[in-house]
């Protein structure tokens, strides 16, 4: 887009402004071509099509839409067109930008538009002028106009507003409906205001012109008035001094570091609630897990329970060896002392029975019998038994503490890391903002930063619990001190 050229004109205006038919009146101007009594439309040629020209001149490019639609933006997109002025000491050439009109029914795009407008600028090497068009029939600074200037006050830096031009046009300075205390406060050049009668493309047909006397008369001198006008601007422009886009550059990365900040610090706002969400569950889970570990710590219970002893008494006594326990058969025995097993000796215990082959008490046979000195007593002894299940849920519980106390010290940590970047965030905004004020300052960084308050509300109202709520409402509030410090 960017070719060797003396001077660079930006058009900005609201759809409908005259912007297109301006750059066609200056197209003529350069090629000293244009409307005549006599000759009509013959002499007029157009760079942007409309109704009466549908064919651009030769070496032009056009991507105008519909041209029979008045009430939409016809340009889409960013165009640069050359052009080489003649005037009585050299040829100067000139670089006209033509950028997609703002408030166009199509309203989705007006951010896209401007957007475009920006990144055009970037790429030039100079500015000369920026020339905004206005309907001077208007008699009011309509929203879009105003919306559209607020913007570039808030997108360029000031070196640039010292090339700001007006036109008002479909208007002499005499027929104007339009306000001029409506852009002072955009503090313009009183000699960089100009009007434009530039209606000569807004008839129906070139027959109600050309077949009309009188209408041809008037559009004779209506345009040689805005030739006259655009001889003014030009003059102007030449006494303008060209003011680099470097700096625009550096506006535009630090423009983007805002924005990028913004983002990051919604971003990390809702990481962190995520975190601290999270820490509450844990929180109330490691809760419910104490209780299970405080109540299951009793796992154990005392119960008396009969244990036998073998005590060794002074006599002996006979006992059968078959059991899983001693058993006493005969005590105090009156047989002699036999310690192995041994049937005819037993057979005359006091514990067999008539046939002498076994025992009348365990029913096993006598020669599973002994005499032994150690005999079993039984006492009654308290024990401490495990339960099994609130062992089982204790030791459960006890598994579940230490697993939820180590997932809260990762999360504590997260949360301080991501309460570090928010603030970091945070600290980006500021910081980005002082840097765009120095150069810029018009930067309108209230409006900018009103659209993330805006959504830190609306994250705030649509959060279910109270926490959240508060969080997201903190950081907004933080932000709108930080604005009014500022300001």
């Amino acid at each position: 887009m960017v070719a060797d050229c003396d001077v660079v004109l930006i058009f900005i205006g609201e759809s409908g402004s005259g912007k297109s038919t301006c750059i066609n009146y200056f197209a003529n101007f350069f090629a000293s071509t244009g409307f005549s009594q006599t000759g009509g439309y013959a002499n007029v040629q157009v760079v942007i099509p409309n109704r009466l020209f549908p064919q651009v001149a030769s070496g032009f490019t056009s991507n105008e839409r519909n041209v029979n639609d008045k009430t939409m933006s016809q340009t889409m997109h960013c165009n640069d067109y050359n052009f080489v002025w003649s005037t009585d000491e050299n040829k100067i050439k000139i670089k006209v930008i033509d950028t997609p009109g703002f408030n166009d029914t199509d309203s989705r795009r007006d951010d896209d538009n401007i957007q475009e407008i920006l990144q055009t600028i970037a790429k030039l090497p100079f500015i000369t002028a920026i020339i905004i068009t206005i309907n001077g029939t208007n008699s009011r600074l309509s929203t879009s106009v105003k919306s559209t200037l607020d913007q570039l006050r808030s997108s360029l830096p000031d070196s640039v507003f010292d090339n700001l031009f007006f036109i008002l046009t479909n208007c002499t300075e005499s027929e104007r409906n339009f306000d001029l205390k409506l852009l002072y406060e955009y503090s313009p050049h009183e000699q960089r205001i100009f009007h434009m009668q530039n209606s000569l493309f807004s008839v129906e047909s070139r027959n109600v012109i050309e077949n009309n006397s009188k209408n041809a008369r008037r559009a004779e001198l209506n345009w040689q008035d805005s030739m006259d006008t655009i001889t003014d601007i030009m003059t102007a422009v030449q006494q303008t001094c060209a003011t680099s886009t470097q700096i625009f550059n550096e506006m535009r990365m630090k423009r983007e570091e805002l924005i990028a900040h913004k983002e990051n610090l919604i971003d990390k706002q809702k990481s962190l609630l995520q975190i601290l969400n999270q820490l509450k569950i844990e929180r109330d889970r490691l809760t419910n897990a104490q209780n299970d570990q405080e109540a299951n710590q009793s796992y154990t219970t005392n119960k008396m329970i009969e244990k036998i002893d073998l005590e060794k008494k002074e006599y002996y006594s006979t006992i059968c060896t078959e059991h899983g326990k001693v058993m006493v058969c005969h005590k105090r025995c009156g047989l002699d002392y036999q310690p192995g097993h041994n049937l005819a000796h037993f057979k005359n215990c006091a514990a067999a029975d008539k046939s002498g082959n076994n025992c009348k008490h365990c029913q096993c046979g006598m020669n599973q019998h002994l005499h032994t000195y150690e005999i079993p007593v039984a006492r009654m002894v308290e024990i401490e038994e495990i339960i099994q299940s609130k062992k089982a849920a204790f030791d459960q519980a006890s598994q579940e503490v230490q697993t939820i106390q180590d997932q809260l010290n990762q999360l504590d940590i997260a949360s301080n890391k991501m309460r570090k970047e928010t603030d970091e965030c945070k600290k980006g905004i500021l910081h980005s903002i002082r840097e765009l004020k120095k150069i810029c300052s018009r930067f309108n960084f209230v409006e900018m930063m009103s659209t993330t308050i805006e959504k830190l509300r609306q994250e705030a109202k649509i959060a279910r619990d109270f926490q959240t709520k508060q969080e997201f409402n903190n950081t907004a509030n933080a932000i709108q001190k930080l604005i009014q410090d500022l300001n």
